[in-house]
C-alpha cells in the first residue's frame, strides 16, 4: 500500500523550501518556515519589511530590552498567520518582531524534549518552560513551546497524583502553533463546556511596552484579564501563561459517515432548539439543546457534500455540564551589537502547485482516502481521540503548496439556517464548491467574555475554510470568496483574528459595530497598557471613538479601572469605507 507521503510525492506536489527547520517537535517540522530566520508565515509568505528586525532574545531580559529599545513591537511564533497587516510590527527600521520560539530554555525543549520524569518528582530548574502544579490542576507554560509539545508533556507526566498523565479540557486541530499564539488569537477545539484556550486560561504575565512584566488574572482585575485572554498582541508580549488542565482518560470516538444536507438538518434542530429556550428564558433547556453539539467535530468534503461527524463519549461527559456562556469573575547580523536583533535573511517559499488547480471532486477523493486515519472510531487517550492534525499532516500539508486558511464564527440562533443556505450557494447553478480543495472543519463554542473572542455574546460555528489555489493561480478564487462573502454578509459572521480574510474580506470592518458590548471595553485596556501604540502593529483595526451627551470626547475619558464607562459614553463606529 502507498503511504499518503508517498502519494503524494508521486504526484510531484512537495513544494521548494529552504534548508532549516521549522520550530515544531518531531516530526511535524518542515523546511518551509519563514521564521525564526525572516518575518514571514509558516509557508514563506506574507513578509514583513526587510527594514523590520528580527529579534531572537535567549532569555526574557534580553527580550526586554529589545521591548523598551524599538518604537514598535510584535511577538511571534511559529508565523500560522496570514495577515501580514498585525503580523508585522511595523514597517521601518524602528519595528522588531521578537520570536518567543529562540528564548533558550524553550528552544532546548522544543530541540530536544524532555520527559518529565527526568526530575524524578522534584520541582524542574526554574527557567523551565513547563511547569505542572497536580494540586491546582494547572500547568504554567513559556508562551514559545508548542501546543503539541505541551499536550504530549502533560500525557507523559504519570509518576504523580495520575497515573494516566494530564491533558488541557480541550484543544485545537493544529497543534504545532505556539501556546501563546493559540491563546492570543482564541484558538479553539470543539467544547461547548471548555471553550476555547483562552476560556481555560487561569492567568497571564504579559510584557508591558516599558520592559517590565505584569501577572494578569480574573482575580486581580478582571477587566485585563478579559481583555489580555484574546488580545491579538495588542497589549504586549505574553511570555508565559498558566492553563488549567484535566486527568488523561479514556475517551472513544463515534464516527458518523453523512452528507452534508443531513448535517444542516442536525444544526438546525439545535438552533430551533435553542432560540425556544432562550425566548424562553429556560437556561437549561437552551443547555440541553447545545449538548447535542458538544465537541462534535465535523469534516465536510466540500466537492463531494460528503461528511465525517466525530462525536465522543466518556464517563464524566453529562448534557447538564454544557456551558451557554464561559464567564470570566475573580472566581475562576545584528542591528545593535547589544540586543538580539539580526537582519532577515532571505529565505525561499513553498513552491506553487499546477496539479492543485485542476478537478475539485478528484481532490476531494484524494483528501477523503489520506485524511481517513485522523477520524477513524475507536477508544484512545483524550490528547489522542479528539482529532487534531497529525505530525505528518502537519509536515505534508504544509509542503504540499500555499494556502490561506479562513474561518468564520457563525452565532449558534442562525448557524442552521446559515449553513443550510451555504448548501445552497456551494451546490447551485454557480457550482461554488469548485473553488474548494481541502474539507472544511466545523467546530462548536459556547459565548465567551474575553473582550475579542468571536464568540463574545453568543456561542457559534466555528467553519474553517482553506484557498488552496489563489496563490498557485496568481489570480482571485471566486467561487471560494462567494462564500466567504456569504457567511460574513449574510449569516452574521466574525473573521477568526488568527487567519486570513483582513483586510480582503472585511476592509471596512469597524471594531464597534462587529463587538458593539466590548470593543471599547479592549480599547480602555489599551488605554491603559499601550497608550502609545507601541504594540499596535501596521493594521487598521485599531480605532475608537466614544461621545458623551452625543458631543465627541477623548476616548480616554470615558474608561475607567473596570473598563468603558458605559453609563456615561456611548462606543461610536470609525468607519474608514
Amino acid at each position: 500500500m502507498i503511504t499518503s507521503l508517498a502519494f503524494f510525492a508521486m504526484l510531484g506536489l512537495f513544494g521548494t523550501a529552504f534548508a532549516g527547520k521549522c520550530r515544531m517537535v518531531g516530526s511535524a517540522a518542515h523546511d518551509g518556515c519563514a521564521l525564526p530566520l525572516e518575518l514571514g508565515n509558516f509557508q514563506g509568505f506574507y513578509e514583513c519589511n526587510p527594514a523590520v528586525g528580527v529579534g531572537r532574545p535567549e532569555n526574557l531580559e534580553e527580550a526586554s530590552k529589545i521591548v523598551e529599545a524599538y518604537d514598535r513591537v510584535k511577538a511571534v511564533g511559529v508565523g500560522h498567520s496570514w495577515w501580514q497587516e498585525q503580523f508585522c510590527s511595523g514597517d521601518d527600521e524602528n519595528a522588531v518582531n521578537l520570536v518567543m520560539t529562540e528564548l533558550k530554555s524553550t528552544l532546548d525543549f522544543i530541540e530536544n524534549p524532555v520527559n518529565p520524569s527526568t526530575f524524578n518528582g522534584q520541582e524542574p530548574p526554574e527557567d523551565f518552560p513547563i511547569k505542572v502544579d497536580e494540586d491546582k490542576q494547572e500547568v504554567t507554560v513559556a508562551a514559545g513551546i508548542p501546543q503539541r509539545a505541551l499536550l504530549e508533556y502533560l500525557s507523559e507526566y504519570t509518576y504523580g497524583k495520575e497515573p494516566n498523565g494530564w491533558t488541557l479540557p480541550a484543544f485545537s486541530w493544529f497543534i504545532d502553533q505556539t501556546i501563546g499564539g493559540a491563546v492570543a488569537t482564541g484558538t479553539h477545539g470543539s467544547s461547548l463546556q471548555h471553550g476555547s484556550l483562552s476560556s481555560q486560561l487561569t492567568s497571564l504575565r504579559l510584557m508591558l511596552a516599558n520592559g517590565t512584566i505584569i501577572d494578569i488574572s480574573p482575580e486581580d482585575n478582571p477587566h485585563l484579564f478579559k481583555a489580555a485572554g484574546v488580545s491579538i498582541g495588542r497589549l504586549g508580549v505574553i511570555t508565559d501563561i498558566t492553563l488549567k488542565i484535566k486527568p488523561q482518560q479514556a475517551v472513544t470516538r463515534n464516527l458518523r459517515d453523512i452528507e452534508i444536507e443531513e448535517l444542516a438538518n442536525e444544526v438546525k434542530k439545535v438552533q430551533d432548539e435553542y432560540n425556544a429556550a432562550i425566548a424562553a428564558g429556560d437556561d437549561e433547556a437552551a443547555k440541553l439543546a447545545l449538548a447535542k453539539l458538544d465537541e462534535t467535530q465535523a469534516l465536510w468534503h466540500v466537492a463531494s457534500k460528503a461528511v465525517w461527524r466525530t462525536d465522543y463519549t466518556y464517563l464524566e461527559k453529562e448534557p447538564e455540564n454544557v456551558l451557554l456562556n464561559i464567564e470570566v469573575s475573580p472566581d475562576v547580523s545584528a542591528f545593535d551589537g547589544a540586543l538580539q536583533v539580526y537582519a532577515p535573511s532571505d529565505t525561499a517559499d513553498i513552491g506553487t502547485s499546477n496539479a492543485i488547480l485542476n478537478n475539485a471532486r478528484t481532490w476531494a477523493r484524494i483528501y477523503a482516502t489520506t485524511m481517513r486515519g485522523f477520524v477513524n472510531p475507536g477508544t484512545y487517550a483524550a490528547s489522542k481521540s479528539f482529532i487534531s492534525m497529525s505530525e505528518g499532516g502537519n509536515r505534508r500539508s504544509s509542503t504540499m503548496q500555499p494556502y490561506d486558511q479562513y474561518e468564520v464564527a457563525i452565532p449558534i440562533d442562525r448557524a442552521g439556517d446559515c449553513l443550510k443556505g451555504a448548501i445552497d450557494e456551494i451546490y447551485g447553478p454557480k457550482n461554488l464548491f469548485a473553488g474548494f480543495r481541502t474539507p472544511a472543519l466545523i467546530r462548536f463554542i459556547p459565548g465567551e467574555d474575553f473582550y475579542l473572542s468571536p464568540s463574545n455574546g453568543h456561542p457559534v460555528m466555528y467553519i474553517n475554510i482553506e484557498d488552496h489555489l489563489s496563490i498557485s493561480s496568481g489570480q482571485q478564487n471566486r467561487e471560494f470568496d462567494e462564500v466567504m462573502d456569504y457567511f460574513l454578509n449574510e449569516c452574521g459572521a466574525r473573521l477568526h483574528w488568527g487567519k486570513a480574510g483582513w483586510p480582503t474580506h472585511q476592509p471596512c470592518f469597524d471594531g464597534a459595530e462587529d463587538y458593539p458590548e466590548s470593543w471599547c471595553d479592549f480599547g480602555c485596556a489599551v488605554q491603559e497598557l499601550d497608550p502609545t501604540g507601541k504594540f499596535r502593529s501596521e493594521s487598521d483595526v485599531w480605532r475608537w471613538n466614544a461621545t458623551r451627551g452625543g458631543d465627541v470626547v477623548t476616548f480616554s475619558s470615558c474608561c475607567s479601572p473596570e473598563g468603558f464607562l458605559k453609563s456615561e459614553c456611548t462606543c461610536e463606529k470609525s468607519p474608514i469605507c
